[in-house]
């Protein structure tokens, strides 16, 4: 940061995340919060885009919910799903907003969906009842690492989880519909794709 005082530089644009937060148990959530201090400490104009959890991670963290027709997940709560192509206009616009938007801007969707209400969604997307099943965080890491995934990798998806759980993705904004001049992607959008 110091060299980009001293050099000059104009506004700097960070991509931040939705829930930013030195408590949150998403990994990269404090990092996320420390960056955007030390940009407000720096006399620099900036601006964070804090986009919501992009809804194409949804096929990982979903699991294979069209074979099992169940959502088992860790823990349970509200995410602003945001689609990345969205998130991107949006990024676009305040680009060529000439500094409209300074410090932390959130840019999300216009709901917050839990898991348990994905599974109702994916049940009127498929037409077939997919079942909610929230399981015990032990055992889900069991599971992840019987699969072959590495144990660094399911921690790192556990803390997302519990990250919703605790309402770090919980919040909407409807200031992506106004950048991007139409109505953002929904979770049922993308089921309803494959």
């Amino acid at each position: 940061m110091d060299a980009a005082v001293k050099a000059g530089v104009g506004r700097v644009l960070y991509t931040s995340h939705q829930g930013a937060a030195a408590d949150t148990p998403f990994g990269p959530g404090p990092d996320h919060a420390a960056t955007e201090q030390i940009f407000a400490g720096s006399g620099l104009p900036w601006t964070s885009l804090r986009n919501g959890f992009y809804m194409h991670s949804l096929q990982w963290l979903l699991g294979p919910w069209r074979e099992t027709v169940a959502i088992a997940v860790p823990a349970n709560g509200p995410v602003s799903w945001t689609s990345g192509s969205d998130a991107a206009e949006a990024a676009a616009a305040v680009i060529l907003s000439d500094g409209a938007y300074d410090g932390p801007v959130t840019i999300t969707a216009g709901s917050a969906p839990t898991f348990e209400d994905i599974a109702g969604i994916a049940s009127d997307v498929t037409g077939r009842a997919v079942r909610f099943e929230l399981l015990d965080p032990d055992e889900w890491m069991r599971a992840q690492t019987a699969v072959g995934h590495l144990e660094f990798m399911a921690r790192f998806l556990l803390g997302m989880y519990q990250a919703a759980a605790g309402g770090f993705f919980a919040g909407t904004d409807p200031l992506l519909r106004t950048l991007i001049g139409h109505e953002p992607q929904t979770v049922r959008d993308y089921l309803a794709q494959d």
